[in-house]
């Protein structure tokens, strides 16, 4: 089962979204790295963490005081896996190791008391007390962030010490160089008996400590955890997200439905504003229709992109909507040629067909064709589609079809088509377009509606590719001669 190739999440925008996600701790990293679409028999728990992210939005709206704090002690830990792993192993831990189990602990207890106050009362994020690690690392009670073998451990340390002390005075008094050397040489001894009974006690704490290990290790997870919620309720609030409703059935409802790096990079670009997409789908196929500069491949991309995190465990980017869990999603598309390793683009589409109709003959899934078979000629092409779409409308998984050929819609099928420049008035744009030749593309973009119409299985593909063409000022022979063909055909 598959759910994109990882140059597919990043096309359509998946590697974006968790790109901004402002993870601070390594273990929340690693809840991101090691994400996985939730499996169907797993709703349960898909569910839990489509509350537990709304539990976060709720609390974060009146508690940002409580948050800053708790992003502060997120910025303080260091990952501390290794040590666990050593001390659980058996090892002496060093000063270094005693140092960041113990700072660990403290930012525990501290987080520990911020979840708190939060009053989130969330299983999940209930960090277990660590507060007899701290002080079996802070015998003196002073919650520095410092360590060291403390004298306070050991009677027989504190006596070797203060003769190493005491010798140590009499070094740094005496004059004669003879006498000065052999108080050296005694120093020593007292240096070696010191750092034996250092490593009797780091090895005494190291097992005390490792029957503290289930907590700390129990602890991090739930940091990670609790790290990843914040950061995926941050993002859907950025962005307006809503909560997706899983749906019982294959059918997809997607109400205004966005795509956050479309939209940042047409804000960068200062191109107007997104279009939202509205869509609903049901098992079988359903065709999108319309020419080039319509937006169909974006409106592919974002139904996949919301798809995804709706199944990955993420609020999605719309107004509104009611996804199912599936057990594939795949796409078809232009970055088929870059991945196939040097098969042609319809070769590299072909490769993908086969596997794609396994597995819908096995699994309920989600398949998205973009300008399937572009790669061969017009004549075929439009068979090859027609084909296709026939055979996926037979099985329960929802495939979508992106295309500009006309007459491969059958009566059984839902049809959609993008509004593209139907309602615009030519003559108008073609003298706007005129006055601002060097904007001629801008100008078009910003006219064109890119909102999906349902139509009936009949319609035609609107001609916006001639449309568009002439007024971009191709030549007036050539626009006559297209248009008269055009004439024959019908």
């Amino acid at each position: 089962m598959r759910f994109l190739s990882e140059e597919q999440r990043k096309e359509v925008g998946f590697q974006y979204v968790l790109d901004s996600l402002n993870i601070l701790t390594p273990f929340g990293l690693d809840e991101k790295k090691n994400i996985k679409p939730f499996k169907k028999e797993n709703r349960k728990l898909l569910q839990r963490e489509f509350d537990l992210i709304e539990e976060i939005i709720m609390s974060k709206s009146n508690n940002a005081r409580i948050y800053n704090e708790l992003f502060r002690q997120f910025m303080k830990i260091k990952d501390i896996r290794n040590t666990v792993k050593r001390c659980v192993g058996g090892e002496c831990l060093d000063e270094v190791e005693l140092f960041e189990i113990k700072i660990f602990s403290m930012i525990c207890e501290e987080i520990r008391g911020l979840v708190c106050d939060l009053e989130l009362n969330i299983q999940e994020f209930a960090l277990k007390n660590t507060n007899d690690v701290v002080e079996l690392l802070d015998p003196q009670g002073k919650r520095m962030a410092t360590f060291y073998v403390y004298e306070e451990y050991s009677d027989k340390l504190k006596e070797i010490r203060n003769k190493k002390r005491s010798i140590e005075e009499k070094i740094y008094k005496e004059k004669d160089t003879h006498n000065r050397q052999k108080l050296k040489e005694e120093r020593l001894e007292y240096v070696v008996q010191e750092e034996q009974e250092e490593w009797d006690v780091r090895k005494k704490l190291s097992e005390k400590i490792r029957a503290y290990c289930v907590i700390i290790e129990e602890n991090i997870l739930k940091i990670g955890k609790l790290d990843f919620v914040i950061s995926k309720a941050d993002i859907a609030k950025q962005y307006g997200g809503v909560k997706p409703i899983i749906s019982s059935d294959m059918t997809i409802s997607l109400k205004d439905g966005i795509n956050p790096e479309v939209v940042d990079l047409i804000k960068e670009r200062n191109k107007g504003q997104f279009t939202p997409i509205s869509i609903e789908l049901c098992n079988g196929s359903t065709i999108i229709t319309g020419a080039n500069m319509g937006g169909k491949s974006i409106t592919l991309k974002t139904i996949v992109l919301n798809l995804l995190l709706c199944q990955s465990g993420f609020y999605i980017f719309a107004r509104k909507g009611e996804l199912p869990q599936v057990e594939f999603i795949y796409l078809i598309s232009d970055d088929m040629q870059s991945i196939s390793k040097g098969l042609s683009t319809f070769g590299a589409e072909i490769m993908g067909l086969k596997q794609i109709t396994e597995s819908v003959k096995r699994w309920d899934g989600f398949v998205a064709f973009d300008e399937f078979a572009r790669g061969t000629n017009p004549y075929e092409g439009k068979k090859l589609v027609k084909a296709v779409t026939e055979f996926f409308h037979r099985f329960n998984s929802i495939s979508l079809f992106a295309t500009h050929y006309d007459g491969v819609v059958n009566d059984k099928m839902d049809h959609y088509q993008v509004k593209g420049l139907r309602d615009v008035n030519f003559e108008q744009l073609k003298r706007k377009i005129q006055l601002e030749k060097s904007k001629s593309v801008k100008i078009i973009q910003e006219h064109m509606d890119y909102r999906l119409e349902k139509v009936t299985g009949i319609d035609k593909v609107p001609k916006d590719a001639l449309n568009i063409a002439m007024l971009l000022g191709i030549d007036e022979e050539i626009y006559r001669k297209i248009k008269e063909l055009y004439c024959e055909e019908e």
